[in-house]
């Protein structure tokens, strides 16, 4: 399965190698400011030899712009390698649903097959930007901020990095409730779109038995469903 998943990478070598260099550089230049604007306050301004104060301070405003420039890079163009995978996955899957038996077709709402070619392809777009990226940046800041700990304080180091594992179990537990919470929704959403499609395919007949105050009503059963999965996520 993650085979097949990076595969749709390949096409797009040089947009994901620029995002995830981009994301390394401002994983690395987050750790640094800190440490180097420390080392100013410190040691550079009690000298109070102020051409170099300016040409320090030039250097800490250059550091923060290359950061906001790199910020965009993988904001930018990580939602543009997101979104070629997102096209090329939704084509293969066009395609894979063609290939199927009438029999399929006779079990599966069309609303719900709309819903996994629209909405579903898009989250999977949105991890295979932020994903990656998101995942080293974790671990390196995690690491490095740890190391640095170490040259500051051990021993208040080594009890902050005590918490990480049960802050890492909270993660996890936190996590599948949510990936629970999130297939319900989309489930939802998919019944919602089919409900959507049957109404509005078949609006003529509706309108021509004038039968408008129960589809509305239906559509209000439809929505109000859909508000209460939405709720349910935001508890």
């Amino acid at each position: 399965m993650l085979k097949k998943f990076f595969n749709y990478y390949r096409p797009y070598k040089w947009l994901f190698t620029l995002d995830f260099t981009s994301a390394i550089i401002v994983a690395i230049l987050e750790l640094a400011f800190p440490i180097i604007v420390q080392r100013v306050i410190d040691s550079i301004l009690p000298t109070e030899e102020w051409p170099m104060i300016v040409w320090v301070s030039i250097g800490l405003l250059s550091i923060y712009v290359l950061n906001t420039i790199l910020q965009f890079i993988v904001t930018y163009y990580g939602h543009r390698l997101g979104t070629n995978i997102e096209t090329d996955m939704r084509q293969d899957l066009y395609k894979h649903i063609q290939k199927q038996s009438f029999k399929y077709f006779d079990n599966r709402e069309t609303g719900k097959l709309i819903t996994r070619l629209t909405s579903d392809l898009f989250e999977i777009a949105e991890v295979a930007h932020h994903g990656p990226e998101d995942i080293f940046i974790t671990v390196f800041t995690l690491l490095g901020a740890f190391g640095l700990m170490l040259t500051v304080h051990v021993r208040l180091a080594v009890m902050t990095f005590i918490l990480v594992p049960l802050i890492a179990v909270a993660v996890i537990i936190f996590n599948k409730k949510m990936t629970y919470v999130n297939n319900r929704i989309y489930d939802d959403l998919a019944g919602f779109s089919a409900g959507i499609e049957a109404s509005v395919g078949g609006i003529r007949v509706v309108q021509a038995f004038a039968n408008e105050d129960y589809e509305d009503k239906r559509f209000g059963s439809l929505n109000e469903a859909y508000k209460r999965s939405k709720y349910y996520f935001i508890k």
